[in-house]
């Protein structure tokens, strides 16, 4: 709260309502004189910082000491004490990949770089396979993008490669171009791919709700939008415990122990005992019910997710 003076004036200058305390009942604004010094600027902003780290902490204290109450909680109306599901996803999600990209990244790239005489694999120029079969020949290879076209010509219509066989053609010969080495390839196609991931993970996001619904379609109580908060908690709990997975992964990069790499699959493998804990509170399960529900959730989740990743794959591909 601010300690700057109020207004002796009972109007809002916000909604133009009459002010009956410190805040407006209608829109919220306090009723305090609008020139401020620049003291009681810093003040305010210092409260403000202090205000939401406070919520932001309590938020995730409960998301991973009761799982699945902060979501029931939510849905019963219980809003003021901690973040909103939507603000606390995109929070995470980009305190995550911008610790990723900035931070995470450059250090695995430094930790791990290889000496510069070390020998990488040099990409061949690709082998063109298709209906045809003319290009078995490693050595009747054509060496550029426009050999390969004129060999196409020279063929029946019937017997040349498809429209799409020919771009993916076209963008072999280009990424053969620009990357001379397999390593160079697969770190730009992870880059692309995760430059992309946040995006697409959250158009995901409902359609992950949808797949809960399906399953609780014939339960009383439980709406299209209380699966997607559901989903919003766990979603964010999965950043979190990706942050220190990858913190997991740094400190073994810096120690070179084995031991520590094996911690990575134990904090995955703790998150969907974490995500069964969860799910079992929020839809109110006995045990056997929820282990045969979350069986299948888990399960039509990984599927939808696997056809994202590939698609995910195939657009970077072609991004390159």
């Amino acid at each position: 709260m601010s300690h700057t003076s109020l207004r002796q004036e009972q109007t809002c200058l916000n909604c133009g309502q009459k002010v009956h305390d410190r805040f407006c009942s209608y829109c919220g604004q306090e009723n305090r004189e609008p020139h401020e010094s620049f003291w009681s600027l810093l003040i305010h902003f210092v409260e403000d910082i202090f205000h939401y780290d406070g919520k932001l902490f309590t938020t995730i204290k409960q998301l991973f000491l009761k799982p699945g109450f902060l979501s029931s909680e939510y849905l019963r109306g219980k809003r003021t004490v901690y973040l909103h599901p939507i603000r606390f996803y995109l929070f995470t999600s980009a305190f995550f990949f911008i610790s990723l990209f900035y931070v995470f990244h450059p250090l695995e790239k430094r930790l791990s770089h290889e000496p510069e005489n070390s020998s990488k694999k040099e990409l061949s120029y690709p082998v063109i396979a298709f209906k045809n079969g003319f290009m078995q020949d490693q050595k009747a290879n054509p060496k550029t993008f426009e050999d390969y076209k004129k060999l196409q010509d020279k063929l029946p219509e019937a017997k040349r490669d498809s429209e799409f066989e020919q771009k993916l053609v076209k963008q072999v010969y280009a990424i053969g171009n620009e990357y001379k080495n397999s390593e160079d390839l697969l770190e730009a196609l992870v880059d692309t791919m995760l430059h992309k991931m946040s995006t697409l993970l959250f158009i995901a996001l409902p359609l992950l709700a949808f797949i809960l619904q399906l399953l609780f379609i014939r339960r009383k109580g439980f709406y299209y939008m209380h699966h997607g908060i559901f989903i919003l908690h766990m979603a964010t709990s999965y950043f979190i415990t990706l942050f220190f997975v990858e913190v997991v992964g740094i400190v073994k990069l810096l120690t070179s122990w084995a031991v520590v790499g094996q911690i990575s699959g134990w904090l995955i493998f703790a998150w969907f005992v974490y995500y069964l804990f969860a799910f079992k509170r929020f839809y109110q399960l006995t045990w056997p019910k929820a282990m045969i529900y979350y069986a299948f959730a888990v399960l039509m989740q990984q599927i939808l997710l696997a056809f994202i990743f590939i698609g995910l794959l195939i657009f970077s591909f072609f991004s390159l």
